[in-house]
């Protein structure tokens, strides 16, 4: 009897110590996640900021964008800049600004914000046509969307001449001075 009476105490005695570290390991990992949601960020910001310097170091030879020029002229320059921030990365590929850990944490952000507010049509991947989104390269116009107020005011604030756009389901990073694709973040809405 008192063989069972000590194995019970022993059996109580390890469930609540591991009771004790699994709490204890849920409390270490939320002060973990913040860390790691806050240098994603840094990341991302890092990343927007060494594009936006390339781009304000090409775009220093040309004429600048003001509203008196022509339409045509305003056409050539955005065209020259793209081309020069083309030859500029030519091995950019999307991710290098989204990289795996800021597509999570701006998923989740998204998430968020959709869950708080009707953000219905957004992700309209059935949408014809389908456009195909690529890093450097341009896209229609009628192809970009806005991002709603309710999801920009969660993602990271960007460098001038840069915007976030929405197209076929996929967060874009857009340079509007150049009026090309920094980068992409396919089914922005997914939650993972």
């Amino acid at each position: 009897m008192r063989a069972r009476r000590l194995s019970r105490i022993v059996g109580w005695s390890v469930l609540c110590a591991g009771l004790a570290a699994a709490a204890s390991g849920a409390a270490a990992a939320w002060p973990q996640a913040a860390d790691d949601e806050s240098a994603a960020v840094r990341a991302f910001t890092e990343r927007v900021d060494r594009y936006a310097s390339l781009r304000s170091r090409l775009a220093e030879p040309l004429p600048p964008t003001d509203a008196r020029r022509s339409s045509w002229s305003m056409l050539l320059t955005r065209r020259y800049l793209a081309s020069a921030i083309r030859a500029a990365r030519r091995t950019a590929a999307p991710g290098e600004v989204f990289t795996p850990a800021v597509a999570d944490v701006f998923r989740r952000r998204i998430g968020e914000a959709i869950y708080e507010v009707d953000v219905e049509g957004l992700d309209d991947r059935d949408r014809e046509p389908v456009v195909d989104v690529v890093v450097n390269e341009p896209l229609p116009v009628w192809a970009l969307d806005p991002v709603p107020s309710a999801i920009a005011d969660r993602l990271p604030e960007l460098a001038g001449g840069l915007a976030y756009r929405l197209v076929n389901g996929a967060l874009v990073l857009w340079d509007v001075d150049a009026e090309i694709v920094v980068d992409v973040l396919p089914d922005a809405f997914a939650a993972r």
